[in-house]
């Protein structure tokens, strides 16, 4: 079987694991959310307060559109038909938009969240089959997929190598507002409505300064990740399964055809 056969395989494999886990954990939030009046996320709009979940409905969104476009491409016969499914601009931007929301998840809860934590809370993030499907498990499978498993069809233009941190930059600036604005008004019950899903967010029970920092921690810290993937993803793809040489990027060939000197040193 040529690899890039079996990387589709792998990664049809891992986009199905992902949404079965993403989808079964939100059932169960949603049974737990009717039966348990201590649910954190009180009603089932309480759900989208939080990133994790807003993360994973979008990976679990762009991941559906590429498993159908791996799907189609397995029913295929034509080697070139298959490559032209598995392998488009588009499906490689929503990739990297998916890996760089669950990584950012990851490195949150993982380095912030955790070491803030007292037991019960680490039960919360990482203990149960819910909490680890969407703090670890997605993110750890996403990142790996991107990363080893999925291939550009050319190089990314430099405001697209951007595009992994938009989503959590438009959630942040949505939640900002929403708390200017009291609609949310403190992350502690005993003070306000304790709706407030980060403590970072609690502009009116914080120095602005904390804020306005946090904020553009959050900008920049989503739009490198997505800069930092893109640069290791060009560095990993060949690592495992890797494709044959005789395998030629399309625009690299229009590249090499339109210059003279590189077209007439290649056969040198």
């Amino acid at each position: 079987m040529e690899n890039y056969k079996k990387r589709l395989i792998f990664s049809f494999i891992i986009n199905i694991l992902m949404l079965i886990l993403f989808i079964s954990t939100i059932i169960w939030e949603i049974v737990d959310i009717n039966n348990n009046p201590n649910n954190i996320y009180k009603n089932f709009w309480g759900l989208f307060r939080y990133f994790t979940i807003d993360g994973n409905l979008l990976s679990c969104i762009f991941n559906f559109i590429i498993a159908f476009k791996q799907f189609q491409a397995l029913r295929m016969q034509a080697e070139s038909e298959v490559k032209e499914k598995i392998i488009s601009h588009f499906l490689y931007i929503i990739s990297l938009i998916s890996a760089v929301d669950e990584i950012i998840i990851f490195i949150v809860v993982m380095i912030i969240f955790l070491p803030m934590s007292n037991s019960e809370m680490i039960e919360g993030f990482i203990g149960t089959y819910r909490a680890s499907s969407v703090h670890i498990t997605i993110p750890l499978l996403l990142t790996f997929r991107f990363l080893f498993l999925d291939k550009r069809k050319r190089q990314l233009k430099i405001y697209e190598k951007f595009f992994g941190g938009i989503p959590m930059c438009i959630y942040g600036i949505i939640m900002y507002i929403l708390c200017i604005g009291k609609v949310f008004t403190s992350f502690d019950k005993k003070q306000g409505d304790g709706k407030i899903p980060y403590p970072f967010f609690d502009v009116y029970h914080q120095s602005w300064y904390f804020c306005f920092f946090i904020a553009i921690f959050i900008f920049i810290f989503g739009f490198g990740i997505s800069f930092l993937f893109d640069f290791i993803n060009k560095k990993c793809e060949k690592l495992i399964f890797p494709y044959d040489s005789s395998e030629v990027d399309i625009n690299e060939e229009k590249n090499l055809l339109n210059d003279p000197l590189k077209l007439k040193e290649t056969f040198q």
